[in-house]
């Protein structure tokens, strides 16, 4: 599955898969198939260099296209597809 993303929906994905193997200790994103949550969080974004404005309305389209769902309320994953596609596209960080 490949997503249509915007540059900076690709770079917000990026910054939230990356918060996931920092979590965890992996390397890349296909690391995450032995994680069974890879809980992500809009802070990150903010963490990242997005301004309040900029994290809500990308997060927001993150969640519309998929890459990111809601598990459970205000609680957050980064979806397996989304990161398995980003593993294909995946530059050493």
């Amino acid at each position: 599955m490949a997503f249509n993303l915007t540059t900076n929906e690709e770079q917000a994905a990026l910054v939230l898969v990356q918060s996931c193997l920092d979590g965890m200790g992996g390397q890349r994103p296909s690391d995450l198939d032995d994680d069974p949550f890879t809980w992500v969080w809009p802070h990150v974004l903010l963490d990242n260099g997005w301004s309040s404005q900029e994290a809500e309305s990308t997060w927001n389209d993150l969640l519309d296209k998929g890459v990111v769902y809601e598990y459970d309320e205000n609680d957050y994953v980064l979806s397996d597809d989304a990161y398995h596609w980003l593993d294909t596209i995946w530059r050493e960080q």
